[in-house]
């Protein structure tokens, strides 16, 4: 077994600011192993590679510890992790280092807790700083149906003196996952990490449709199939405000009264939702059909109470989202370098922060 410990430095919080020596033997100054208190035991304390995540918010820098031969040894009772803490009256710590997010995430597909202990240990990782250890941990253990108790855990330890030992991003961090971790409860919000049923409102009678979603949703997918006939004529943003190739004639006109009205500039769609959006109902008013429009840009409308008929909301995970986009530009790209692959995956990590701007169209639509 690999026993570890963690500290700020070479000084230990669990012992009272207890400056260790290291790659020498640690004696300690106090050692009844029959008490029933840490204060009353004396010696040192430390861990082992399966539970140490639980107790990485007690510090930035982690040691190998080792045991030396005429050392007494004994495990410690803790519900939290409960083979996983020990102490000694002899201690050697070796081989610091740095405590990184790449450390924390390979200490995470190690460990081997209660399922409980993971919803505190991410309150400590997301206060330490470490995002993608979060971010593999929430993929992992949370979901819609242990949400509740989740939060019960995390909030208990961030309340608690445990929660003292903030990182230079943990702020950040901490207010991230607090985030995703208040999405996955939420039934409106899209979620990072998990899918949700189609969102749909009706806000007036008129024959329109307003389908949205983030890229890679699968909103075109919906239009197609529930709206594939002569009853409807789908608009696709994509192609009425770029280059793409229009689908039907509907959407070759209104390319072509857009070039006229605002000219090439693509990004007017997102730069003035409202305008434009106006303006394609205003062409489209005579159309006898039921009309789509499929935008992702809907996320930038200024005023609700333009959009008209009913809108609907593909609240597919912002993870599965990003995933698709990726499969999908590594099929219509077979050729593609890794070096084309890299970025165009860091482009599209955009995604995470641009599904933010569609809850908050979710929370002012539930207004309506």
């Amino acid at each position: 077994m690999k026993y570890l410990k963690v500290m700020f430095g070479n000084v230990s919080g669990a012992d009272k600011g207890l400056e260790y020596k290291i790659n020498e033997v640690n004696i300690a100054d106090k050692w009844n192993p029959n008490a029933n208190t840490p204060e009353e035991m004396g010696g040192f304390n430390y861990s082992n590679e399966e539970n140490i995540l639980r107790w990485l918010i007690r510090g930035d820098t982690l040691y190998d510890v080792l045991i030396p031969d005429n050392a007494e040894v004994i495990k410690v009772d803790n519900p939290s992790t409960p083979d996983g803490v020990f102490r000694s009256n002899k201690i050697i710590l070796s081989n610091p280092r740095e405590v990184t997010d790449e450390i924390a995430l390979d200490l995470y597909r190690k460990s081997k807790m209660p399922e409980k202990t993971y919803y505190k240990a991410l309150a400590g990782l997301a206060i330490r700083g470490y995002k993608n250890t979060c971010i593999e941990l929430i993929k992992d253990k949370i979901n819609k149906e242990n949400i509740d108790l989740v939060l019960s855990e995390f909030n208990d330890f961030v309340n608690s003196k445990n929660s003292s030992g903030t990182a230079s991003n943990g702020n950040e961090v901490y207010e991230e996952v607090m985030t995703w971790l208040n999405e996955i409860k939420s039934n409106l919000l899209i979620s990072r990490f998990i899918d949700k049923d189609i969102y749909s409102k009706v806000l007036t009678s008129d024959r329109v449709i307003n389908i949205t979603g983030e890229s890679g949703s699968g909103k075109s997918y919906y239009s197609k199939k529930y709206m594939n006939d002569d009853n409807y004529v789908v608009i696709d943003t994509d192609v009425v405000f770029g280059n793409a190739k229009a689908n039907n004639k509907y959407e070759e006109e209104l390319h072509n009264k857009v070039l006229t009205k605002f000219g090439s500039d693509n990004s007017i769609l997102c730069t003035n939702f409202d305008e434009c959006y106006l303006f394609m109902l205003e062409c489209l008013k005579d159309v006898d059909k039921t009309v789509v429009i499929d935008s992702a840009q809907y996320r930038n409308v200024k005023d609700v109470n333009i959009l008209k008929g009913e809108i609907i909301i593909v609240r597919t995970s912002i993870e599965t989202c990003y995933q698709r986009c990726i499969n999908r530009y590594k099929e219509r790209y077979s050729d593609a370098s890794t070096e084309e692959i890299e970025k165009y995956s860091n482009k599209k990590r955009a995604v995470f922060k641009w599904y933010y701007a569609i809850n908050r169209l979710l929370e002012r639509l539930e207004k309506i």
